[in-house]
């Protein structure tokens, strides 16, 4: 499977919303080898969104709805507000025919989490999730990757439960040297006995 991979220090050199997002997922969920730094996520988040980039935008409402560390404390008013505004620009976006194919699956997956979580006004709905960011992993997209094991596959939402699945895509997300699936995988105690 291959895994999209990004050059930060190229994207740092573009002044585009997907680059700033990509940046700002990166600092804030530790992908694309960096280290976490809510700071930066911020900065970067709210650089997109300043642009009127929709993932940028619901970066910042995700943000304000879980809060950011100690860059950005928790309004779920604001959070849900910019969930709301961010929706339907995204489906836009994922609609339109001037994106790239990378930038789309990143679309998708934001999707994905609006119906797995039931965000902005949009019904939770696991299977529809589940369709989604299958679609994304299965184009390399490494956080739909990890959720296909940490959470679809190992916890039957959206689809059957499906421990050898949860493994095998916890097991692809860990190898690509995503933090947080090294951390589940552990918890889950695949690799050892159970």
């Amino acid at each position: 499977m291959n895994i999209i991979k990004f050059d930060l220090e190229q994207l740092k050199k573009k002044e585009d919303g997907f680059s700033y997002y990509i940046l700002g997922r990166s600092y804030d969920l530790e992908e694309n080898d960096t280290e976490q730094d809510y700071d930066k996520a911020l900065e970067y988040y709210e650089k997109g969104n300043n642009l009127g980039y929709p993932l940028c935008i619901y970066s910042l409402g995700i943000s304000y709805e879980l809060g950011l560390g100690h860059a950005l404390p928790i309004d779920e008013e604001k959070g849900n507000e910019l969930l709301k505004k961010a929706y339907p620009k995204i489906i836009q976006l994922v609609n339109s025919e001037d994106i790239d194919n990378i930038e789309r699956v990143y679309s998708k997956f934001v999707i994905g989490a609006y119906y797995y979580f039931g965000l902005g006004g949009i019904e939770k709905d696991y299977k529809k999730a589940f369709e989604i960011i299958k679609e994304c992993a299965d184009n390399g997209h490494i956080a739909a990757i990890y959720d296909l094991g940490a959470n679809f596959y190992y916890n039957g939402n959206g689809t059957d439960k499906n421990l050898k699945l949860s493994e095998k895509y916890l097991k692809i997300a860990k190898d690509a040297g995503l933090k947080r699936a090294i951390g589940k995988y552990d918890e889950y105690e695949f690799g050892g006995e159970r």
